[in-house]
């Protein structure tokens, strides 16, 4: 019907020229901040009337929250967003009652409603109501952030940097390990945690007793690399000096900082140690960032979407594509490319949950929609099997071809995963076309007038980049590899 989704679940409604369109999204995680300037620059990029080969037609496209937001972060109950229509001309459509439009949903959608449809502008089958699905989409590419680093570990799948920076059974070990240590803490170390955590000292998180690479120290901020310590003389001893020695050296190699006090210094003068500890955080690192690790192929912290036109008309060039159709005083369409790193290893379901089946299902949603591959795709058919095949270069998954478009069996593979659509021309054109009229039930001649794409192509991209997002956020969460409450 108007819903997809099994956790991260969306409903959509509307028509194009109602008073409103809208979406519920259901399953979003608690926490998320949430803000009208968040949505604002992917709902610019699908307006029309900004860019050559646009309708004509502009809205405000200014999101309005009924639920599920409070005090700029989701609630975990169902968000409703809606978007006003201002800006209608329904008597176009008014004059075109009798003659359904070819290419359009005018004779289908009669059928079925038994002529109860709203017919204004395409009604609830029209390419307005895919604001709404670019608003669940910000929202969805907000929650696929929220996945931890990731690095391509010596220890099979991909590991979370910082979290699993050991093998998993030493981690589990560990892990238990810290939590008996919890309950032995000092007083020292229960009076620091009070003043460190909740993100008290410049809004950064520490973590307590937090495994890392084979050490617990007391406290630890992953953000920034920053480790916190608090002892007594038990250091000056010789043994303990060594392992000292064989810790500060990895911590070193891997950008960790350490900052050290003593039991009295924590007790006795605990606005110095803040302070030292806020100066410590606001230090240049010599961590490198996320985005500078992912640039060397090491770790990529959350999931990334881009789509972009390859081209219109069959024309890499696209004003060039562009302007074949308005020479021709018709319409024209185009291929979109979709691409998403960071995913992890796994997601999807085989056969009828496969990412494919997923991602295909929604993106058939977005009006205009003839097409769709993966990696190759079509191309494939022309292949050996040797040739398709993807050669696995280590542990993480990591392939030296990405052929299969980063889905293997119906299951992420931790490669990128890359898919293409075609957009077929709009269906509204200038050009006089021959259509049957209802009332006299005789073939006429058409030209389909009113406000209208040139090339739909040019909206698609972020509409595609939603889409894509609202379905992984589904398969992240039905994997929970994204937290039902953010912290």
């Amino acid at each position: 019907m108007n819903s997809f989704g099994r956790i991260f679940r969306i409903s959509i409604f509307g028509e194009s020229h109602g008073e409103s369109v809208g979406i519920v999204i259901d399953g979003c995680s608690a926490g998320l901040s949430l803000t009208v300037e968040d949505f604002l620059p992917d709902l610019e990029k699908r307006k029309g009337g900004t860019q050559k080969g646009t309708t004509p037609r502009k809205e405000d496209d200014l999101p309005i929250f009924k639920s599920g937001i409070f005090n700029d972060k989701t609630t975990g109950a169902p968000i409703t967003i809606l978007f006003e229509n201002k800006n209608t001309r329904s008597s176009d459509y008014e004059r075109q009652r009798a003659v359904p439009r070819p290419g359009h949903a005018d004779f289908v959608a009669r059928e079925k409603a038994g002529a109860f449809e709203d017919y204004r502008g395409s009604g609830h089958f029209s390419g307005r109501l895919t604001v709404a699905l670019v608003a669940a989409g910000v929202i969805a590419k907000k929650l696929l952030q929220q996945t931890p680093l990731r690095r391509r570990g010596a220890y099979g799948a991909t590991d979370e940097y910082g979290y699993i920076t050991n093998p998993p059974e030493q981690w589990k070990f560990l892990s238990e390990f810290a939590k008996q240590n919890r309950k032995s803490s000092t007083e020292a170390e229960d009076k620091l945690w009070q003043a460190v955590r909740n993100r008290k000292i410049n809004g950064c998180k520490f973590r307590r007793q937090h495994p890392i690479a084979g050490f617990i120290p007391d406290f630890v901020c992953l953000e920034k690399k920053l480790i916190v310590e608090v002892d007594g003389d038990y250091h000056n001893a010789d043994e303990q000096a060594q392992y000292d020695k064989v810790r500060t050296s990895w911590l070193k190699e891997n950008n960790y900082r350490l900052v050290r006090f003593t039991n009295d210094q924590v007790l006795k003068n605990m606005p110095w140690v803040v302070e030292e500890i806020g100066k410590h955080l606001l230090s240049e690192s010599d961590s490198p960032s996320p985005l500078e690790r992912e640039s060397e192929g090491e770790v990529s912290g959350g999931i990334t979407i881009t789509s972009s036109i390859l081209e219109i008309g069959g024309e890499k060039d696209l004003d060039k594509g562009l302007q074949k159709a308005i020479d021709n005083k018709d319409s024209i369409g185009g291929i979109i490319e979709c691409r998403a790193s960071g995913l992890p290893v796994g997601l999807g379901e085989p056969f009828f949950d496969s990412v494919e089946s997923v991602l295909s299902h929604i993106v058939f949603a977005i009006p205009a929609v003839r097409g769709i591959e993966f990696g190759t795709g079509f191309a494939a058919a022309k292949m050996f099997g040797s040739q398709h095949n993807d050669a696995i270069e280590d542990m993480s998954g990591k392939t030296r071809t990405n052929h299969a478009g980063g889905v293997v069996g119906g299951l992420t593979n931790s490669n990128e995963l890359v898919f293409r659509i075609a957009i077929k021309p709009t269906s509204s054109t200038p050009k006089e076309q021959t259509t049957l009229n209802w009332e006299t039930e005789k073939v006429e001649t058409v030209s389909v007038k009113g406000r209208h794409d040139l090339c739909i192509a040019l909206r698609v991209p972020v509409i595609l980049e939603a889409v894509t997002a609202i379905a992984l956020a589904d398969l992240m969460l039905l994997e929970q590899q994204i937290k039902r409450v953010l912290s």
